[in-house]
């Protein structure tokens, strides 16, 4: 039985991973991230698991209030007494939840002496009935140095493309610059085929550029993502990508200088830091 059921949309996978790890460091049982046995159901899974644990954390944010799911299991933990919410952004509890005291995470560093996530633990301590162990040492959010030392400029291609149609998450400095320049490169390239295949107009550009179009139509979606993924890592919406698509020269400008802002240091509600795995 575990002593924990950790409640979370998904958009929050990487947050709520933080938060079970670092409880599971300070000795408790916690259940967040499930596979299910072959022969049962979801619902009546996490019915059971939900039943059987000791606490019911909920983690609050813009779209796990609009989750169905966790509404739900938040519901059930509310019924049963065994209820502790915490805010991991600025969206306020449901209605109905409003009257059970959350954990403030929103602004929440990542350690384990922060003064809100002392409150959690401490809640967890009355809720399991007993003391948690000394955390790990941690190292500052802001000694957090890379993303892994196989990425190389290749990997961030790869990645930007992979995640081309998700738009989720962040992406830091140099995942955006380098699939910028491969863009830059990859447009060039498809121009001096359509100048090498149609020759050159009037106006020094190719008669035809349909190489340079189709370049174009494949290159936008994963560079949009990846540029909302950029926002994403200080702080922004990745709606604000929008100007800079749509706005010429102004708007590349803005999206630019945010792709030189370096990204939050600590878990924001987008995820967590990317340098930091």
């Amino acid at each position: 039985m575990a002593d924990l059921f950790l409640s979370y949309a998904r958009e929050d996978h990487d947050r709520a991973g933080h938060i079970a790890k670092l409880l599971e460091a300070q000795g408790f049982d916690v259940f967040w991230d499930s596979e299910i046995p072959p022969g049962q159901s979801w619902a009546d899974f996490i019915e059971t698991k939900l039943s059987l644990c000791r606490a019911v954390i909920v983690l609050w944010s813009e779209t796990s209030t609009k989750s169905q799911w966790v509404r739900e299991e938040a519901r059930m933990g509310r019924d049963a007494g065994k209820l502790i919410p915490a805010r991991i952004d600025a969206a306020l509890a449901p209605f109905g939840f409003g009257e059970v005291q959350a954990a403030d995470l929103s602004g929440w560093d990542g350690r384990a002496d922060h003064g809100e996530w002392k409150r959690l633990v401490g809640a967890v301590e009355n809720a399991v009935g007993r003391v948690a162990k000394p955390a790990p040492p941690q190292a500052p959010p802001s000694s957090i140095q890379h993303e892994g030392p196989a990425a190389s400029p290749w990997d961030y291609v790869k990645k930007c493309f992979s995640l081309y149609a998700n738009g989720q998450g962040r992406a830091r400095r140099r995942e955006f610059w380098w699939f910028a320049l491969f863009c830059f490169a990859a447009l060039f390239a498809a121009a001096f085929v359509d100048i090498a295949a149609f020759g050159i107009g009037f106006d020094g550009n190719p008669n035809l550029a349909p190489f340079t179009a189709l370049a174009f139509l494949g290159l936008i979606a994963p560079l949009a993502s990846v540029a909302a993924r950029r926002f994403h890592d200080v702080g922004l919406s990745g709606w604000w990508v929008l100007p800079g698509l749509i706005i010429l020269y102004l708007g590349w400008l803005f999206v630019a200088v945010v792709g030189l802002i370096p990204g939050a240091p600590a878990p924001n509600r987008h995820g967590a830091n990317p340098k930091s795995h």
